[in-house]
């Protein structure tokens, strides 16, 4: 997904992105009020609506020979797979997770679903037809059912956090120098996307789809009561930053007229900001972090009022929003092994603000971009992940921090010409406050339920992995395979995302870890009865199994947004849901009990999202040439997991596996 290259030994330049699945998000225990939307989930008891998402539309008459948009009109189109592949696929994925009469009677629907002229073919045919129609036949599908209709708040469960190294400040200004470098260096790329000078992003020889791009800067989400929408700026008329600041929204225009302000000049109007001895505003952002539809009812409320109304039309309508951040609390908790204290503070930040009474209503979450930068150092980036995959995310990320050198050595100027940055103030009624508050109570209960640690694994990295000529993403999932077999005793439904960038519009599939290799893997290494050459043999397979998959998920011929296309299908043409979407092994393998992405960078970076199901983990990965970097969460409400128990069974897996590979011989 995300950053250049992947770090996969057959795939040097795949993309992988996070892992949200659209049932398994939703079934977060301390989510209370998306319960109807869990329901119809579940049981498809209602129809869903299905209208077009918001598109930045462009022409292909205007393609530069070598823009980023260049290659649009010559990508394919998203396939779709043949029925009994499909078929073939999901038991083989079943199999390692349910038990064998589960299976075999799994086994029963899928023949009954697949048969001639049955359900399977009927709802295949109708998916052929939508592909001759549109230009990306689950694009507009997986968009709604993805985010747009999921009711629950975006915080930790969508929108995964972005951490930065930390900056030894020694002072105020030094934090908004680095403030206002962040602002110069994501003014320029916005530049960079406007005018398509961005490189398209490659797979090995293919070209992916870029219109992602176009989505990532001056676009915010926008709450409606059933269905949600993306906002996105005509270009050219994004020119502004919202500038958050104890809980407060200021107006940071970065031109004077014509003239594009100088950093010193940026720094001289961010301490504007903070010297501001203006009444306290409500902390009118954390209704962003809130259900979707309640959400949605108190910006109805906003909107009735004219000043409430420029205001939010000023935040959606910025180039990204800048959160100067007071200093996180410092961890209570002794350190895990192979933990990073200081970047785990960071992570938090980063994913949620740590509560209320620290950061957490220091946000507007529905904004796509949000980057977090604390007085004593803690930076980084929340991102709302319903307009771009990482990609985009990743390049902006790489932008700001390969321009940080010097920024300390910026000067202030003297600012008194410039207009000073506008305050948002609210007329909010009793309603409004009383939302106010209900949702910063309800967003510290979710926080409180999260534990998010970072780890550094140093025995070894991806160097080492290629000199054995195996894929490096392949190994680490099959390590977390076997550190959640060691912890749990049982195989893990287990998503990792791969890119479908290489079609036209495409966004993700899954790759699926949990394989009958791995499986087998994993009890070999666990028992006492096989020797190493044995397990060697079978951590090959498993291996390999793995890296096959991934070739077919970037290929468009896995199995998980093909069976969600049937799903739609029928709901869509009105027809009976048939019974192998209501089984319990269906929803089982949608059940994410490692919820994983792969995120090459190198920088120090930890990436950190909420997992995905309540007695899951929500593991994120950094593979550099010599050490791993890790993000795990959990939620503290189930006893049976922990962040820092899984990174102790992980150290041990990546050791042994290591000491397979050194010393047993086939």
């Amino acid at each position: 997904m995300f950053w250049a290259p992947y770090g996969i030994s057959e795939f040097p330049e795949v993309h992988f992105e996070f892992p949200f699945n659209l049932i398994g998000k939703l079934t977060m225990v301390f989510f209370n009020r998306p319960i109807m939307l869990l329901m119809f989930l579940l049981f498809h008891q209602i129809a869903v609506r299905f209208t077009n998402p918001v598109m930045v539309r462009t022409s292909a008459a205007l393609y530069k020979p070598f823009s980023m948009l260049a290659k649009q009109e010559s990508l394919p189109p998203l396939p779709v797979p043949p029925l009994q592949q499909t078929m073939d696929k999901y038991l083989k994925a079943i199999k390692p997770l349910v038990d064998e009469e589960d299976f075999e009677y799994t086994e029963d629907l899928v023949k009954n679903f697949s048969k001639p002229k049955g359900d399977g073919e009927v709802l295949q045919n109708l998916l052929l037809e939508k592909m001759k129609t549109e230009k990306n036949w689950l694009a507009n599908w997986w968009d709604n059912a993805a985010y747009f209709d999921c009711r629950s708040p975006v915080v930790i469960t969508t929108s995964p956090g972005l951490s930065f190294p930390k900056v030894p400040f020694t002072g105020k200004v030094d934090h908004l120098k680095y403030a206002a470098r962040v602002i110069s260096s994501v003014w320029k790329y916005k530049n960079l996307i406007d005018s398509e000078s961005v490189p398209v992003d490659m797979m090995g020889k293919a070209p992916l789809c870029m219109v992602q791009y176009l989505k990532l800067l001056g676009t915010c989400r926008i709450p409606q009561p059933a269905r949600d929408e993306v906002f996105v700026a005509p270009k050219g008329t994004s020119k502004h930053v919202i500038v958050a600041y104890k809980n407060e929204f200021y107006i940071l225009n970065l031109f004077n007229g014509s003239q594009l302000l100088t950093e010193g000049e940026l720094v001289a109007q961010l301490e504007k900001i903070t010297n501001s001895s203006d009444p306290p505003e409500e902390p009118v952002g954390v209704l962003t972090s809130a259900e979707r539809t309640f959400w949605a009812k108190q910006r109805k409320r906003l909107l009735r009022d004219r000043k409430n109304k420029a205001n939010l039309e000023a935040i959606e309508k910025a180039v990204f929003v800048l959160c100067l951040d007071q200093p996180p609390p410092h961890s209570t908790q002794s350190p895990s092994v192979m933990e990073n204290p200081t970047c785990s503070i960071t992570a938090r930040q980063s994913l949620h603000g740590d509560g209320t009474e620290y950061n957490s209503c220091n946000r507007w979450f529905d904004k796509i971009v949000q980057i977090c930068v604390s007085v004593d150092g803690h930076a980084g980036m929340c991102y709302e992940h319903s307009a771009a995959e990482g990609p985009p995310v990743a390049a902006l990320c790489n932008h700001i921090l390969d321009n940080l050198e010097n920024h300390l050595h910026i000067e202030p100027s003297d600012a008194r010409h410039l207009e000073t940055p506008s305050k948002l103030k609210w007329n909010l009624s009793s309603k409004v406050k009383e939302a106010i508050k209900q949702s910063a109570c309800d967003l510290d209960t979710m926080i409180q339920d999260i534990d998010l640690r970072c780890f550094i694994y140093d025995g070894y990295g991806k160097s080492f992995v290629k000199k054995q000529k195996m894929s490096p993403d392949a190994w680490i999932q099959m390590a977390f395979q076997l550190t959640f077999y060691r912890l749990h005793n049982h195989n893990p439904p287990t998503y990792e995302t791969g890119s479908t960038r290489k079609f036209l519009l495409g966004r993700t599939d899954t790759i699926r870890s949990a394989s009958i290799a791995s499986s087998e893997f994993v009890k070999a290494m666990v028992s006492p009865n096989k020797t190493n050459a044995e397990k060697l043999d079978l951590m090959k397979k498993a291996i390999g199994a793995h890296s096959n998959y991934t070739k077919e998920a970037v290929n468009g011929q896995a199995i998980d947004r093909h069976l969600l296309g049937l799903k739609l299908a029928a709901l869509e043409s009105r027809m009976n849901l048939h019974e192998l979407f209501m089984d319990s092994s269906y929803q089982y393998a949608l059940h994410y009990k490692v919820s994983t992405s792969q995120v090459p960078s190198n920088h120090e970076l930890f990436l950190s999202f909420g997992p995905a199901v309540p007695d899951g983990y929500g593991v994120c990965y950094n593979p550099q040439n010599d050490k791993i970097i890790l993000g795990v969460s959990t939620v503290n409400s189930n006893p049976e997991t922990n962040p820092g128990h899984f990174a102790a069974y992980l150290q041990r897996s990546l050791d042994e596996m290591r000491l397979l590979v050194t010393t047993a011989k086939l």
